[in-house]
């Protein structure tokens, strides 16, 4: 047993894994918490629409979990979601900032107006984009129904300081959460970035909301400044015309310049695509992709979603054109990962929440390393198996998530490879599994099914059985006792 307290690096999304934090709190007091950016549905989709910057509708859910019982009350206020009905939720909103809300009736007023003066920060900057960059005749006015407190606290700190790691970092000294505990967002930037998926039939999905929970058609947003008439249908459907979706070539990063010049330069550095006025202050670019520009403020996230068509091969970055893009990591996340003594894939959304993280440049590398900051034999490396499938992952089994895992590892290090940006990468080592995933932790009789003569025998990755407290969910004392022993090296 490890006397040194372990270090813990978690790859999830925003709402599933919540529920998973005392557990790893209780196991270890070191931890990274490291989330996508790329979610564009919900309250944070009229954000990055009408301001622009990176989704922080997960790390701010993390956060808000995060933040302890002394401080209750501002997490009821960074947790709060205005109504529904638009104009209550106007009228809300302004009570907030001018400080007559309830919801400040036991924030210290000093508190209280650290706090304001970052949403009335924001505040300015929604009216100034909503009058000033768009047409007077267009519904482009930011929406405030739905919209997250703590996520335009968030967004007005970011504004205001330039830095979304370091609007983070205020987060948690305004709130109290353990500075011990570290929340990284896998890339720290102030633009959107977002993912597609390529799906087996030559389909490609553009936007996470459209590939997980895609919105119902929105008659109050209207179509982009380019006045596209017809667009695309978030999930393809067996009557569509296939002429509704993108079709693109199974091309590698080498095979044509313009990218090239996309794999060499993160989003972040191309002036050819943002002013330098659009930087300073956070704007959207100039064009953003047809696809990308549809309201998704009423997503579907029911159970009863169907499932696509294909099975997905593969998840990717794109710039605002929809060219294929490979952006490195935040490097105290590709740092994080490397000192770690283990790595939880938690629960929650393999393809829009785990894989755009392990696809980022530095990220595969640092995980296949086995270099431990306890010096322990190896890098422990757990996969929480979901308890049942959505509509991402129809009809896969254990084994699939992991393979999943290991292609998309390898697809990322073999396109740094390729590209020539690294030459330590030129020789890479021919990587198994277990190099990704030694441990998967599943719940015992649950519905997506473990090969788990196969797993051990042939890919050396060893399987723990978890009971569960009700029908796909796991028992969470079972889950920590087995989580705490290994994770500590206990027998």
């Amino acid at each position: 047993m490890s006397t040194k307290e372990p270090k813990i690096a978690i790859l999830s999304g925003g709402t599933a894994t919540n529920d998973l934090v005392p557990i790893f709190s209780s196991i270890s007091g070191k931890l990274s918490y490291i989330l996508p950016i790329s979610d564009n549905g919900g309250s944070t989709s009229e954000l990055i629409r009408v301001i622009g910057g990176p989704a922080i509708g997960d790390i701010r859910s993390r956060l808000t979990r995060l933040i302890p019982p002394t401080q209750e009350y501002l997490r009821n206020l960074l947790s709060y979601r205005l109504p529904n009905n638009p104009e209550q939720a106007k009228r809300e909103w302004n009570h907030i900032v001018e400080g007559t809300h309830e919801l400040w009736e036991n924030i210290d007023p000093s508190t209280r107006e650290i706090f304001r003066s970052f949403l009335m920060h924001v505040h300015v900057e929604l009216l100034k984009r909503s009058k000033h960059f768009f047409p007077s005749n267009t519904t482009k006015s930011f929406r405030y129904e739905l919209a997250n407190v703590g996520n335009l606290f968030l967004t007005g700190v970011r504004l205001f300081i330039g830095s979304l790691d370091s609007a983070v970092v205020l987060f948690t000294r305004l709130t109290s959460i353990d500075p011990n505990i570290e929340v990284l967002p896998c890339i720290n930037t102030n633009f959107s970035y977002h993912i597609s998926a390529l799906l087996q039939n030559g389909l490609v999905i553009t936007g996470q909301s459209q590939i997980s929970h895609p919105s119902e058609p929105d008659p109050i947003v209207n179509h982009d400044r380019l006045n596209v008439q017809h667009t695309r249908p978030s999930t393809p459907a067996e009557h569509c015309d296939m002429g509704y979706f993108d079709m693109i070539p199974k091309v590698t990063f080498t095979e044509t310049h313009q990218s090239e010049h996309y794999l060499k330069n993160s989003l972040s550095d191309q002036a050819s695509l943002i002013s330098s006025d659009e930087e300073e202050t956070g704007n959207t670019p100039s064009y953003i992709h047809p696809a990308l520009r549809k309201s998704q403020l009423h997503f579907n996230k029911s159970d009863h979603i169907q499932p696509l068509l294909s099975p997905i091969e593969r998840i990717f970055y794109i710039s605002p054109y929809g060219e294929e893009i490979l952006p490195s990591a935040y490097n105290k996340v590709v740092t994080s990962i490397s000192n770690s003594d283990a790595i939880v894939y938690s629960i929650g959304s393999l393809m829009t929440s785990i894989i755009p993280i392990v696809i980022l440049k530095g990220v595969a590398k640092a995980i296949a390393n086995d270099v431990t900051y306890n010096n322990a034999p190896s890098k422990k490396k757990i996969l929480l198996l979901n308890g049942c499938n959505d509509r991402e992952t129809f009809g896969m089994q254990a084994v699939d998530f992991i393979r999943v895992i290991f292609e998309m590892a390898t697809h990322s290090l073999n396109e740094v490879r390729r590209s020539g940006a690294n030459s330590s990468d030129i020789n890479l080592p021919i990587f198994e599994w277990n190099n990704f995933v030694t441990h998967l932790f599943y719940i015992e009789n649950g519905s997506i099914p473990v090969d788990r003569e196969y797993l051990e025998e042939s890919k050396g990755i060893q399987c723990v059985a978890v009971s569960s407290d009700s029908q796909n969910r796991y028992d969470l004392d079972d889950l920590k006792s087995k989580l705490h022993d290994l994770i500590n090296d206990i027998n």
